[in-house]
């Protein structure tokens, strides 16, 4: 029987935030790489990269980075390339040319350091296809290797689901606040529906943001660790989330939206919550309106029909949470991305 590959991640300091451990790290690859190993198909460890040392990567057979900017990751990568290791540098947003929105700040030694990973990385990786067509200006071949959810590992069924009371919403968001344009209506949106409704608590977890003052009767849940978050949204018994995403009105950031894969409505729709999404390019191509999720326009009309329309009409939140839970399961499940991933790490020619 062949040998268990052995893959290292490299866990670094969160880009947009100083006092925590990357998040979009354990998003993207913590349920992927449980999944593989719980499939016998790998066995993996993370180490924080300030404490990787030739002994520990002697122990491996592949070092993963992902969205890494340090003189540090440089040294990481070099020496596991000289010990023949296969590195893996992956980007699931195009921070190499961050929104005025992040809260990111990249200077041009870590863009050049974010350059010289991609290009010195035995594979490239990315999450979906606008993402790998952008990369290929850098390096001719990226592999994508697309998000999804372990629905064994954290089980959602129609029978368990339940709408809380008082009724509660749910809102996260990490980095900034993705608007500009719709930003100060997006808000006064929210603020008069919660005035209409002093019935509804709206749930937030995430990073801080500047209106959270301002919004009645906003709770704040901080973080957790990713497979916490899932099951704690689960069980809520959230009436629904709202998923604001800049579109077309911000064309600067439109690119850079663009580039994120449709993360929330694979999660949302995994654990039975139904959403309003953004009319921006990743929700569109994921969400069929009215059906798996509600899409708007980024207009205070939009935004305040859809949300009083939600709430008012439990039907068709249940017809949302079915027919989005029914979907994921169909398109997202991480069988193929494993499969992916594993060909990378044992193929003789891996995307050079």
């Amino acid at each position: 029987m062949p040998k268990k590959p052995r893959v290292l991640v490299v866990q670094r300091i969160s880009l947009s935030h100083d006092r925590l451990m990357s998040r979009s790290i354990a998003a993207r690859f913590g349920p992927l790489l449980g999944y593989m190993a719980n499939e016998g198909m790998i066995e993996w460890e993370e180490i924080v990269e300030g404490e990787i040392t030739v002994g520990h990567l002697r122990r491996f057979d592949a070092v993963l980075f992902n969205k890494h900017t340090s003189p540090r990751a440089l040294d990481v990568m070099r020496m596991a390339n000289d010990l023949g290791l296969r590195t893996i540098y992956d980007l699931d947003d195009w921070i190499i040319d961050l929104p005025m929105y992040s809260v990111t700040d990249l200077n041009e030694d870590l863009l050049a350091n974010i350059t010289w990973l991609l290009r010195n990385a035995t594979i490239a990786t990315v999450s979906n296809e606008t993402l790998r067509h952008k990369l290929q200006r850098i390096r001719p071949t990226v592999s994508i290797i697309p998000n999804g959810f372990d629905h064994h590992a954290i089980p959602s069924s129609p029978e368990q689901w339940h709408e809380a009371q008082p009724p509660k919403i749910l809102f996260s968001n990490t980095d900034g606040i993705k608007l500009v344009h719709f930003r100060k209506a997006f808000f006064n949106v929210l603020m008069d529906f919660m005035d209409r409704h002093k019935e509804v608590s709206l749930e937030f977890w995430g990073d801080g943001f500047p209106e959270m003052s301002r919004i009645p009767r906003l709770v704040s849940k901080g973080f957790l660790e990713n497979s916490a978050y899932k099951r704690a949204i689960r069980d809520a018994g959230y009436l629904y989330s709202i998923v604001p995403l800049g579109g077309r009105e911000d064309p600067e950031a439109l690119f850079f939206n663009s580039c994120k894969s449709c993360i929330k409505y694979i999660d949302y729709g995994s654990l039975g919550i139904p959403a309003i999404y953004s009319r921006s390019p990743v929700y569109e191509e994921a969400i069929t309106h009215g059906e798996t999720g509600y899409l708007v326009s980024n207009t205070a009309d939009e935004w305040a029909q859809a949300m009083e329309t939600m709430y008012q009409d439990a039907a068709l939140r249940q017809k949302m949470k079915r027919e989005a839970f029914d979907d994921v399961h169909r398109r997202y499940t991480l069988a193929q991305p494993a499969e992916t991933l594993i060909s990378l790490l044992t193929h003789d020619n891996p995307n050079p």
